[in-house]
């Protein structure tokens, strides 16, 4: 059961002997609603007796008080301290799971889950999680129960719970599954509508500024989404509005059978018919559980997704000397699509190898699992000829350095953001790597090493935060470097600076994902990569010479670079 999965260790102890006195709480609240049936019949044929089993009748109800109270204390410790575990437990899965396994729907999963499922968890149980399992079983106590008071009644009953219980179940299932479109639609409405809102400059400078069609378009399908989950959920609530009331035709029906047929007395029907109310109040309870019940499953299902992330295997610690790399007949699919189709690459240690090629090649791919953001599915990625996977993923990292084409900034001054590389680096060796990434000339700009970027770094340019990236990576003097095209939003005099000092690493290893010949031609080695294979390597020149697919792409990226638009004349 997943909710077992998300209790954490020291409450797990507690959950058996809470479930132990949930079911004592419903044996006692049915055995006070099957107590009716004397105390009712005694009551109008001998008084005297009445009396008695009212007192039996009181002491059932006390003691079904006492019963509940510490189900409500037990409910209370397993909530509190599931709560204040879960938390603890989701960080430490999102930190042994694969950053590539981070997709940004993971990512606002994993925000939903941190920001409430604590607490919302702790309200579950406190204020729900008896009243759900007490209101389950008193039905089919009472219909056990029945069976020795009056057996066809019992019968009846003992046959229309699983059926109430089924049509419930059909109901919840139904939403589920619309419910799902509902919220994948919402969140697309809420990525187009974010997108719309940051690109409105160019938009309007294109004429565009009414509502966009990807906006449109995701509300029209969201509007669909919609209807589909009212579709949905009629059904459902229909068949369980119609099972409800079939249960009570059929119960009360049987009561006034036997009265007519004469095998009860009006009194015995009077009897029984407060006993089949008692029988139908947790139906009622349960229908208006069922919002709260959902929430709790869509609680649970998000927070046990993410617990069941995978992980990345502890490995050893100590990571090798060396610092060569190499892919060997790797594979790797995403929902059941090849990306990368048995690759093999080797990157020497102390050389520049760089990865070209068309996009969606799985160049970007070949990079996240030299980092070991993924793990193959087949094949191995080795450095110094160990399989990444028996390393130790901490110790991996910290003999990388890795320039993503996105960048992100902290909120703080350009110096901060560049320390975070090493953040025991000394000014002075900050401000070294400031100038071989050509920060310097921003910091000028903007005030000094010491002056705020803001938020995401909204007050430099996409060249500008690129090359803070590229000067935590000198930072870091660490010996492999996977750039991925790191100097794409560069101009050329700044990528001229970056290239210039790439030169002076040529005894680290560097792998170079780019597209622009100038940094391609410093390369030692080139991979051309197309459809999830290697077509073809080289030294630039061995594959130029050759007149294959490099040879075009170089040849089309020097008439690119040639190409400008003449003055005009007049």
């Amino acid at each position: 059961m997943q909710l077992s999965r998300i209790i954490g260790s020291e409450a797990r102890p507690k959950v058996r002997p809470f479930w132990r006195w949930v079911a004592l709480a419903a044996a006692l609240r049915a055995g006070a609603a099957l107590l009716l049936l004397p105390f009712l019949i005694a009551l109008f044929t001998d008084p005297a007796l009445g009396l008695a089993w009212l007192c039996a009748l009181l002491a059932a109800v006390a003691t079904g008080w006492m019963v509940e109270r510490r189900v409500g204390i037990l409910a209370f410790d397993i909530g509190l301290s599931t709560m204040t575990s879960v938390n603890t437990r989701l960080i430490g899965a999102l930190l042994a799971a694969p950053p590539g396994w981070l997709t940004a729907h993971r990512q606002a999963e994993a925000r939903r889950a941190l920001s409430g499922t604590g607490m919302e968890l702790f309200a579950g149980f406190v204020n729900f999680a008896a009243q759900i399992g007490i209101n389950l079983l008193v039905p089919g106590l009472l219909a056990a129960g029945l069976l020795f008071a009056c057996w066809p009644l019992g019968l009846v009953a003992l046959l229309l719970w699983p059926m109430l219980l089924g049509t419930m179940g059909f109901g919840a299932r139904m939403m589920r599954r619309a419910e799902a479109d509902f919220a994948a639609a919402g969140r697309e409405v809420g990525e187009r509508s974010e997108e719309f809102a940051r690109n409105q400059a160019l938009l309007r400078a294109a004429g565009r500024g009414g509502l966009a069609g990807p906006v449109t378009r995701a509300v029209g399908r969201q509007r669909r989404a919609t209807m589909r989950l009212l579709r949905f959920s009629v059904p459902g609530t229909l068949l369980f509005s119609v099972m409800s009331q079939l249960a009570v035709v059929s119960l009360f029906g049987t009561i006034a059978a036997l009265l007519w047929s004469g095998r009860i007395g009006a009194v015995e029907a009077v009897a029984l018919g407060m006993v089949v109310m008692r029988y139908l109040e947790p139906v009622e309870a349960l229908a208006a559980l069922f919002p709260v019940i959902e929430t709790l499953h869509g609680t649970v299902g998000r927070t046990v997704s993410i617990l069941d992330a995978p992980r990345l295997t502890p490995g050893r610690d100590l990571a090798p000397s060396g610092s060569d790399i190499a892919l060997d007949d790797v594979r790797v699919a995403l929902n059941g699509q090849p990306i990368l189709n048995g690759v093999n690459l080797r990157a020497a240690a102390g050389q520049t190898t760089a990865i070209v090629g068309p996009s969606g090649a799985g160049k970007s791919t070949i990079l996240s699992l030299i980092a070991r953001f993924h793990d193959p599915d087949e094949g191995a990625v080795r450095v110094d000829g160990t399989d990444l996977r028996d390393l130790s993923p901490d110790a991996h990292l910290s003999r990388l350095s890795i320039v993503f084409q996105t960048v992100q900034l902290l909120e703080g001054s350009i110096a901060e953001n560049i320390r975070i590389a090493r953040p025991d680096a000394t000014d002075a060796e900050v401000a070294a790597a400031a100038s071989a990434a050509g920060v310097d000339e921003i910091a000028d700009r903007i005030g000094g090493m010491g002056a705020a970027v803001g938020q995401d770094g909204q007050r430099l340019s996409g060249g500008e935060r690129q090359r803070i990236s590229i000067a935590r990576a000198f930072l870091k003097q660490s010996p492999i470097v996977l750039l991925d095209e790191a100097t794409s939003a560069l101009d050329t005099a700044s990528e001229a600076a970056i290239a210039r000092a790439l030169a002076t690493f040529r005894d680290r290893t560097i792998v170079i994902v780019a597209h622009r010949i100038e940094t391609v031609a410093q390369a030692d080695r080139v991979f051309f990569v197309d459809e999830g294979r290697v077509v073809e390597d080289g030294t630039p020149a061995e594959l130029i010479a050759r007149g294959g697919r490099f040879a075009a792409w170089w040849a089309q990226s020097r008439a690119a670079r040639a190409w400008h638009i003449s003055p005009g004349q007049g």
